[in-house]
């Protein structure tokens, strides 16, 4: 269990309340797991969180899995997992639902940001898994194929920059790659790297004679200031990599990762084919300082650049890139409990998370905010 206040006194922070400080964000979580053999488990969790007006707090599943060894000695494994099953991208990705496992309150932002979060989380399908030790260096890998129910509306945000009046994702296929790698001349030193590929087809219920009658009706230029109101047609594909690297020495840990997204958009606006594609870049590199076994010290810089950098955006020009510091500190006060306080200090809003409403708000270029979260754990 988490609970959180988090004031962020510039920008609407997932709704508007934390403008003056909120405590709508928490998050609870109950997992469990039995094995039936040596070779065969079963493991699932659920989970409810709430951030203001994103996440409601609805009760959700968020891994539930068969997972059989097929085959292990002392040099390689191998094994399948089956069901909805957590996708491992980067370092944080499967873990970014355990507070107790963050670095930090949150994840960072420019590489694990919203708009991607319910297609990357987990995926309903097959998971391989395996590890090897290659000249005494250890490989481990996973390979993901399956499909996936999303909320499209942080996809809507964003490609469009506002929700689609009428429109849905269904059945998201996700094919993904994991390899993580330490060598054994420098056990001290993680390397990894993840590819996932994704098609996100948005079910439109606009036709065109609806979007040509709107149109008419509209006053001119409406088009190409509302794209959003006129879309008869929208397929979204996306390829992204993500390269990591952490290394471990005495009480410090060194952490980095760059990601690389190259995004596709198909569709039809009143009926009329348009393609867009752009590329989008970001990174972190952070420091932990372990001093004691209790506490640990945390900085951040990162950024994140969508396409060329520029927003069309009249109500946020400054959508598409963002700068970065984040300190942080925990705490772990008693043998189940932790307090994690966090302060972050950023220029551009590229992972200012997205709301409905959001487009109605005074967007500030330069935004900070701030977290007091405690955390509980059995």
């Amino acid at each position: 269990m988490n609970q959180a206040a988090l004031y962020s006194p510039d920008n609407p922070y997932a709704g508007n309340d934390a403008s003056n400080g909120s405590v709508k964000f928490r998050e609870i979580g109950l997992n469990g797991y039995i094995e039936l053999n040596s070779g065969l488990r079963f493991a699932g969790q659920i989970l409810s969180r709430q951030r203001d007006e994103l996440d409601d707090g609805d009760v959700r599943v968020d891994f539930l899995l068969a997972d059989y060894l097929i085959w292990s000695n002392q040099y390689a494994a191998f094994g399948v997992r089956a069901g909805r099953v957590k996708n491992n991208i980067g370092f944080y990705n499967s873990i970014r639902d355990i507070p107790s496992a963050r670095p930090g309150y949150n994840v960072p932002d420019s590489i694990y940001f919203d708009a991607f979060r319910d297609p990357l989380l987990s995926t309903d399908g097959l998971n391989l898994y395996g590890s090897a030790l290659v000249y005494d260096n250890q490989l481990t890998w996973e390979a993901t194929i399956g499909r996936r129910d999303i909320d499209s509306e942080d996809f809507e945000y964003f490609t469009f920059g506002y929700p689609l009046e009428d429109g849905d994702a269904d059945d998201v296929p996700i094919y993904l790659l994991n390899l993580n790698f330490v060598p054994s001349a420098l056990r001290d030193l993680r390397l990894g790297a993840s590819f996932v590929s994704t098609n996100i087809d948005f079910d439109t219920s606009l036709s065109v004679a609806e979007a040509q009658q709107r149109m008419m009706m509209s006053p001119p230029g409406d088009v190409q200031a509302n794209r959003h109101r006129y879309i008869t047609a929208a397929e979204f594909e996306a390829l992204l990599a993500t390269f990591s690297v952490q290394y471990s020495l005495k009480d410090w840990v060194f952490t980095s990762e760059y990601l690389h997204l190259d995004a596709e958009f198909e569709g039809e606006i009143v009926g009329s084919p348009v393609e867009n594609g752009k590329k989008s870049h970001g990174f972190y590199v952070q420091a932990e300082w372990l001093p004691t076994p209790r506490t640990t010290w945390l900085i951040r810089y990162e950024e994140l650049k969508f396409g060329d950098g520029k927003s069309s955006l009249e109500y946020n020009p400054y959508r598409s890139y963002g700068k970065g510091w984040t300190l942080s500190s925990r705490w772990k006060f008693a043998e189940d409990w932790l307090l994690i306080g966090q302060a972050s200090f950023n220029e551009g809003t590229a992972w200012l998370p997205d709301f409905k409403g959001i487009e109605d708000e005074q967007i500030q270029k330069y935004w900070n905010y701030y977290v007091l979260s405690l955390n509980y754990q059995f």
